[in-house]
């Protein structure tokens, strides 16, 4: 559903509060988190200067949630390396925090991303996994399966929305 750029914020809050909180906590996996990422989302887009240029709205609102999830692991990952610090080498010994629920829905998860993602031609498969797996760039995956850099960025682009079509439900 798409929102012309002279509809109310209002309104895209109505219509998307929920699906965005939703698509949030699919990523942070935790509620409290979800719904501040999502209102942090529509605070930025209330305190953006020229809505008038955005085609969007809807998708201009995902694309900052978006981005606010990576900075949120981002500053996850800092906060976690300044506060450890063992007196030796070894770490101390962590409870396991994951409960089945967690674990059965990342289970799921995983099923259908595989599912969705053997609707992919072969190359594409290959492509994704080297670039995502084995850590290889795209100069590197086109240089090693003797194609065009342009090609390996369309089918990893064509994976990733595959990826997210699989798990987010999107189309």
């Amino acid at each position: 559903m798409s929102f012309p750029a002279h509809q109310s914020l209002q309104e895209l809050y109505v219509s998307c509060h929920g699906e965005l909180e939703t698509v949030l906590y699919s990523r942070v996996r935790c509620r409290e988190t979800a719904a501040d990422i999502c209102q942090e989302a529509f605070v930025r887009l209330c305190r953006s200067e020229d809505l008038g240029n955005v085609g969007n709205l809807k998708a201009y609102l995902f694309r900052t949630a978006q981005n606010l999830v990576i900075d949120y692991y981002r500053s996850q990952t800092v906060r976690h390396a300044t506060l450890v610090s063992w007196p030796d080498d070894t770490p101390p010994e962590v409870e396991d925090l994951r409960c089945a629920e967690t674990v059965a829905l990342g289970e799921e998860d995983l099923d259908r991303l595989i599912e969705g993602m053997s609707s992919l031609s072969p190359l594409c498969q290959r492509i994704f996994y080297l670039n995502r797996f084995e850590g290889l760039k795209q100069r590197e995956i086109a240089e090693t399966l003797n194609i065009s850099v342009r090609t390996v960025e369309e089918n990893i682009k064509r994976a990733l929305l595959q990826c997210a079509k699989t798990l987010d439900g999107f189309e």
